[in-house]
């Protein structure tokens, strides 16, 4: 199989870049100029340079092409402005769409979110892929309201016989070159004192980075999968307190005890924000709404269809996971 992966460079991109080069696949890895490409010639990929935002670069980069891997997204949840997710996440979705049916790729595996679901997610059944979207448009929701038009546009090329298409749709994903949720779980076991927002406990669906991207090959490999789409979520229900405990015991740090109001660190995510706005920041802050939002609601979802269909288990568990990430962190000298 000879695979393009848009979203290269990035942090699931490109631990699916480095999964199928393990299981003896071509891979063509597309970038644009002006990414850090450091890590991606380490790997040996075919690195091509385009921008999914732009049609015409992404012509070449398709020719000769079995399946397309459409990983490329601006992941910044809670921040930023429509213009840029709808640029980036919907039409360059959809120049990927476009360019991969013209040159009769005969795959195309859209990455979407677990997200999409919205408030689906949030019941005491978990969500499965039958669930409605159920979501409100507004700032906090810019990304999750992107990756379900991509998700829709996906599903019509499918459904018109321009394109065979699968959906997959990654939860809480943690691992290394994880530059959102692992990394900020890691920092926060640095702080001197550690706390709990409160008695948040929500649920989370988290899968180790390596086990999500064997899930979307399998879905890429198997006949079964065309015009599925399927949930990446670990057969059992895990909370978020789960993922910083095992970090803490990762990084040699005590499991926080104390606790602290929510509404305390709602007000510290809208100082932080307003004072990146001031700043004219376009980099996430560190805490922001949408992270208090999911600190309280998380996400109930069901990924036994992807486990049923496609054979898929994940491997890594939260423990093993949070261990790998730290000792991948300090190997790269950060602390």
């Amino acid at each position: 199989m000879k695979a393009l992966v848009t979203g290269a460079t990035g942090y699931l991109g490109s631990h699916i870049v480095e999964r199928l080069l393990e299981q003896g696949h071509e891979v063509r890895a597309l970038a644009r100029k002006t990414s850090d490409i450091r890590h991606l010639k380490t790997t040996g990929a075919e690195i091509v340079f385009g921008d999914i935002e732009h049609y015409d670069s992404l012509v070449p980069a398709v020719d000769g092409v079995d399946v397309v891997f459409h990983a490329a997204a601006r992941v910044m949840p809670g921040w930023g402005v429509w213009e840029d997710f709808e640029n980036c996440i919907v039409r360059g979705t959809e120049n990927m769409l476009k360019a991969s049916a013209e040159a009769e790729v005969s795959r195309f595996v859209y990455v979407s979110s677990g997200t999409v679901m919205g408030k689906a997610a949030l019941a005491d059944t978990p969500a499965a892929e039958t669930a409605p979207y159920d979501l409100e448009f507004n700032r906090d929701t810019y990304y999750d309201w992107a990756k379900m038009k991509g998700e829709q546009l996906a599903i019509d090329y499918h459904k018109q016989g321009r394109l065979p298409v699968t959906v997959v749709r990654p939860c809480m994903v943690y691992g290394p070159r994880c530059r959102l949720l692992t990394d900020r779980v890691f920092r926060y076991t640095k702080m001197p004192i550690g706390v709990w927002p409160g008695s948040e406990n929500a649920r989370t669906a988290l899968v180790h980075i390596t086990d999500v991207a064997d899930c979307i090959i399998l879905a890429a490999t198997n006949e079964k999968a065309v015009g599925q789409v399927y949930n990446i979520a670990p057969p059992e229900e895990g909370r978020f307190r789960d993922l910083v405990a095992a970090m803490c015991r990762a990084a040699g740090k005590p499991v926080p005890r104390l606790t602290i109001p929510i509404s305390l660190l709602y007000a510290t995510a809208v100082v932080l924000e307003l004072w990146a706005r001031l700043w004219r920041n376009r980099n996430l802050p560190f805490l922001t709404r949408s992270d208090v939002r999911f600190l309280r609601e998380g996400m109930h979802v069901d990924g036994s269809k992807a486990r049923r269909e496609l054979g898929w288990e994940p491997k890594v568990s939260v423990e093993e996971g949070t261990r790998l990430y730290v000792q991948w962190r300090r190997s790269q000298g950060k602390k």
